[in-house]
């Protein structure tokens, strides 16, 4: 009796998520040592076999990309191109085989340099078979045909089509290792219902969406490395999908690691299929009254050497919009990114931060530049409110890309910044978002400056632009706005003309208003930065004293001088004025809140009621004269004669103690004398 079995067990395996990478990735050539092994058991035990042999497709290839260093198969076995065959004459109990090979892969990029016309007019015969509907990938069905066609309609770009079905596919298909449970693999329409799936189940949606539009594209499996924590072992099976490009060959896009139009060096490819369910391994006996039981595929991977370094032809300059806002506030981290080769290149970029910012919306971002092309990314973020009072804070920001390229910024906050809403930084990320879908925009320079970079309320400042147009195309009815003023002109090629607006006093602090430049081909937006100084003001605040005293009491006045404006009082010059006696302080620049406190003898005071008076005199930047005072009343209320005769001479004054003294002794001695006097005449 002859019976065949089948068994998909790597599919089982292609589970890799993205995780971050490692520093290996980015090196020009990886060496790893891979070790493929299975065990079969005979059942019943002592049933008898007399012939069986294991076809094994899973195992890596010498390709163009990669160097099979060596291959060595126990026991031997009939190796081809394709298929390793293991023979084994009357096998008692168990059979078992191992293949073990290393493999050195190269870092490359597939480097499609020209524009490739989309929908593709004609491809040879042997690739059409992967622009057909298989078992898994139902590129028929009319749920995938209508998703494909939205989402490259219009587009006339074969990469840019690609692309925009491999970034829906990463954005909206989560992985999830819960699908493992499921007794079958899942079909595309399945994956695209649930949008969940794990590498072989996303890869096989991205390749439906593509055969469905025309794209032949087909399924790849081998191992790969990721750091995620998910998984005990780094090194396991997956699956990602190749796309045909007339004149270019197959291109590698991974939509599970974001690698779209390339594939990092530690994926080992084993084998390419029309059908992301096709076996990879079967089993084949004669026997009697006698059955496999076959166990799983079991692949290890040692990382052996790593060399040379390969550099993502990318660089990136990050920045905020907001260099500093108030707690609370929204801002946008903007990236530059600059494609510094002469073919397409694809990348995720990432934004790292602290935790006390919260990103608006996905954290990654898929992008794909034409050959030199420029484009810029942006996130909108949200400062937590809930951050003392006490301190000034900086908040650094790293915007980086799966290929290790990453750029620095940060941005500053504390409670006396200006609250930024999320309202104006939609507005902001809008303005960006159609200067990315505009491309002509790129060909448009605006540069703007302000006349002061800080002014107060009562000054005039103005903003100077000048725009350009550099590139071949005339440009009618172009508006050019600040807030709510606007100029309408032409702009010729290579044509130049300047505007200027004058700035609305409005509410102080620092400030970043875009001027617009828009026509139906072109929208431009240039940031100008300034600040607006309000009147310098200080409040006199938390003021303590008591109302009534004893004499031989002592207290104290306390009271802060709050600062009350965005703008730096200066020469502040500060007196208590008590009963007519001057305190004084002086600060130079007065950039926070400065707490007093006054101690006083109640014996200083007259009977009765006592004024003070608080007064403050400072000036702004340019020299104008301000003033803050407040005035209170301490009562002396509890004396004896005595000290009441000592607080009226107080109220007299030095001069007037004398006298008193003086006159009292005067009279004390009189009286001593005539006692004398009428004591001896007697």
């Amino acid at each position: 009796m002859k019976k065949i079995a089948f068994l998909s067990a790597f599919i089982l395996f292609l589970i890799i998520p993205f995780a971050s990478a490692d520093w290996f990735h980015n090196s020009g050539n990886v060496l790893v040592h891979i070790d493929i092994s299975g065990n079969t058991e005979i059942v019943p035990a002592g049933a008898y076999v007399d012939t069986a042999t294991v076809n094994l497709t899973f195992f890596p290839k010498q390709t163009s990309t990669q160097d099979l260093v060596q291959l060595e198969t126990d026991p031997n076995a009939d190796v081809s191109d394709k298929t390793i065959v293991f023979k084994w004459k009357n096998p008692q109990n168990s059979f078992g085989f191992k293949v073990s090979s290393d493999v050195r892969t190269t870092n490359t990029i597939a480097q499609v340099n020209e524009k490739i016309n989309f929908p593709i007019a004609e491809l040879p015969e042997d690739i059409k078979i992967y622009t057909k509907p298989s078992a898994t990938i139902d590129s028929d069905n009319e749920n995938i045909i209508q998703i494909a066609s939205e989402l490259v309609k219009g587009e006339d770009d074969l990469y840019s089509a690609v692309f925009k079905l491999a970034q829906w596919t990463k954005s909206d298909v989560n992985y999830n290792l819960s699908t493992m449970s499921l007794p079958v693999t899942q079909k595309a329409s399945e994956v695209l219902k649930s949008k969940q799936g794990v590498c072989g189940d996303i890869s096989s949606l991205f390749i439906a969406l593509a055969r469905s539009v025309g794209i032949p594209a087909r399924f790849v499996s081998g191992i790969a490395y990721t750091n995620s924590d998910l998984f005990p072992e780094k090194w396991g099976a997956h699956g990602w999908a190749e796309v045909y490009f007339p004149d270019y060959g197959w291109v590698p896009f991974d939509v599970t690691y974001g690698e779209f139009g390339w594939i990092d060096p530690t994926h080992i490819r084993f084998k390419d299929s029309a059908d992301s369910d096709e076996a990879s391994t079967y089993y084949q006996w004669v026997g009697r009254n006698a059955d496999l039981r076959t166990g799983k595929v079991d692949v290890k991977t040692v990382l052996t050497d790593a060399s040379g370094i390969v550099n993502a032809p990318v660089s990136i300059e990050a920045n905020v919009l907001k260099k500093s806002v108030g707690f609370g506030s929204y801002n946008i981290v903007e990236a530059a990114v600059e494609n510094t080769a002469n073919y397409y290149y694809s990348t995720e970029l990432y934004l790292s931060k602290s935790r006390e910012i919260t990103i608006i919306g996905n954290n990654f971002k898929s992008i794909l530049l034409l050959p030199h092309e420029k484009k810029t990314v942006f996130w909108i973020i949200k400062l937590g409110g809930d951050l003392s009072n006490r301190y000034e804070y900086t908040f650094p920001l790293a915007v980086g890309t799966i290929d290790n390229i990453t750029s620095e910024t940060s941005f500053e906050s504390d409670y006396r910044q200006a609250y930024v809403s999320q309202d104006e930084m939609q507005q902001a990320a809008k303005l960006l978002e159609e200067e990315t879908q505009k491309k002509y925009s790129g060909n448009v320079m605006l540069n703007c400056s302000v006349s002061k970079n800080e002014f107060y309320e009562y000054e005039t400042a103005k903003v100077y632009c000048t725009a350009k147009n550099t590139g071949n195309i005339f440009l009618s009815d172009v508006s050019v706005c600040f807030e709510s003023k606007c100029n309408t002109t032409n702009l010729g090629i290579s044509q130049e003309k300047s505007f200027d607006f004058n700035v609305d006093k409005s509410a102080a602090g620092e400030k970043e208003i875009p001027v617009i430049l828009k026509n139906e081909l072109v929208s431009k937006a240039a940031y100008v930065n300034f600040i607006i100084n309000d009147a310098p003001l200080i409040g006199i605040e938390n003021l303590k004293f008591p109302n009534e005293t004893a004499y031989d009491d002592n207290f104290k006045v306390e009271f802060t001088l709050a600062k009350k404006s965005l703008s730096n009082p200066k020469n502040v010059e500060l007196s208590f004025v008590q009963n007519g006696i001057d305190k004084k302080w002086a600060v130079a620049d007065f950039s926070e809140d400065h707490k007093y406190v006054v101690d006083i003898e109640a014996k200083g005071l007259k009977y009765g009621v006592n004024n003070y008076k608080i007064n403050v005199n400072y000036k702004d930047g340019l020299g104008k004269q301000y003033n803050t005072n407040k005035g209170f009343s301490i009562s002396l209320t509890k004396a004896t004669p005595l000290q009441r005769v000592i607080l009226f001479s107080n109220d007299l004054g030095k001069g007037a103690i004398i006298i008193v003294l003086v006159g009292f002794t005067a009279f004390v001695g009189l009286i001593l004398w005539m006692f004398r006097r009428n004591k001896l005449t007697k």
